[in-house]
């Protein structure tokens, strides 16, 4: 049964380009075994940590919607406590009142109108 997550990790921020894609490329391979689907992924860019976690003070944040079983999302949590590049992650179950039928394609035209929503938003809002 697939279910649908919100999935947030932030990366070191001194890790080079190639070595940020190379760790996201192995959980995106994750999300996507077993039938799951990336539904949308916004990435964030790098940030000041509100506090320092090791001696890190900058993060690479991505976020992620996907559908994906929770044998995938139980594998990736376990990879990502042991993966020194990852400092921090967040998955969350966003269909808990549902039974586990999801429709990809209408949630995925649902987070393109509200993606489209937010940018017309922010654009009269930088009008006014």
């Amino acid at each position: 049964m697939l279910r649908e997550y919100d999935f947030t990790i932030i990366t070191k921020g001194d890790l080079v380009e190639s070595e940020h894609h190379k760790v996201l490329q192995g959980y995106e391979n994750l999300m996507t075994i077993k039938g799951g689907e990336i539904l949308k992924r916004d990435d964030w860019g790098s940030k000041r940590l509100a506090y320092p976690i090791g001696k890190s003070f900058r993060g690479n944040y991505v976020n992620y919607d996907f559908v994906g079983a929770p044998d995938s999302v139980a594998e990736m949590e376990r990879l990502m406590r042991i993966d020194d590049n990852v400092l921090r992650y967040l998955v969350v179950r966003m269909d808990e009142e549902s039974d586990g039928a999801i429709d990809v394609s209408a949630r995925k035209a649902e987070l393109a109108k509200q993606d489209r929503e937010a940018k017309e938003a922010e654009m009269k809002r930088r009008k006014e």
